[in-house]
């Protein structure tokens, strides 16, 4: 189903620069959101891309065969040694997002993360690090939470305070959170924030997907405010807010990409 368009604008941060950026709601996903965004990602590969994995991991995520079954050339890096344990990479670095792209300057078609950019610390970096190894017209994907929403705005004040991790370990039992957690940032989470870091990184467009999975968000919460999830859930929807949506995903371009030259008629 393509996403129902809600809004499309032009944005001009500052100077001379421009990006071009859209906004939609898409359906809430029946199932985690990894899904839809894989297939979305796997439209833009081809056989024999190259293509980065960033924040690979282990790939806990899963549900990436969309991406998988497209044959491309697929390297992953982490800073985490648990890079070295996934099996659908062609390559396997442990290393940052900056350090990385110090020796892989556009190398790469195509760059996406899936639930990495709330852990990003230094976000004007780790941008321009991400449109440093794309080749002009290359094309960065991420899917990650919202902070505007409750469940990411509730995250992201308890991150600032120092509870966030006590709060987790009451709702989630220690094994998995050793398994699963990273320290959380948000500081790379609402569609302004990304919008402008990207232009500044010299992505020429922007297109957002936004959607509300309340099932995601209610094992994180007291079982008597699932009520409240499912109804904020048809109000964003029924308002047409996209922004106020508790995850968002996105296509970049960079900029750099040449057209050809239209050839002159004959005779001319």
């Amino acid at each position: 189903m393509m996403p129902e368009r809600l809004h499309s604008v032009q944005v001009v941060p500052k100077g001379i620069t421009m990006i071009k950026r859209s906004v939609a709601a898409i359906p809430s996903p029946p199932r985690r959101g990894t899904v839809k965004y894989a297939r979305w990602v796997a439209e833009h590969c081809s056989a024999g891309d190259k293509v980065l994995n960033i924040g690979a991991g282990r790939n806990l995520s899963g549900a990436l065969d969309p991406i998988l079954h497209r044959d491309c050339f697929i390297v992953g890096i982490d800073p985490d040694d648990t890079v070295h344990e996934n099996e659908t990479l062609h390559e396997r670095y442990q290393q940052s997002m900056e350090d990385f792209a110090e020796d892989h300057e556009g190398e790469f078609d195509l760059a996406f993360s899936v639930y990495v950019l709330e852990h990003v610390s230094q976000p004007e970096s780790f941008v321009a690090a991400c449109a440093r190894v794309l080749q002009p017209g290359g094309k960065l994907f991420a899917l990650t939470m919202n902070k505007y929403q409750y469940f990411g705005f509730i995250t992201w004040a308890a991150t600032r305070v120092g509870v966030s991790e006590w709060l987790l370990a009451k709702v989630k039992d220690r094994q998995r959170i050793e398994a699963y957690h990273f320290p959380t940032e948000y500081r790379l989470n609402s569609i302004p924030r990304l919008t402008r870091m990207l232009d500044d990184a010299g992505f020429d467009s922007v297109e957002f997907r936004c959607f509300d999975a309340p099932r995601t968000y209610q094992s994180y919460l007291p079982s008597r405010s699932r009520g409240v999830s499912n109804l904020y859930t048809k109000v964003v929807y029924a308002s047409r807010l996209p922004w106020l949506m508790g995850h968002i995903s996105f296509c970049a371009v960079r900029g750099g990409a040449t057209t050809p030259a239209t050839p002159p008629p004959d005779g001319r």
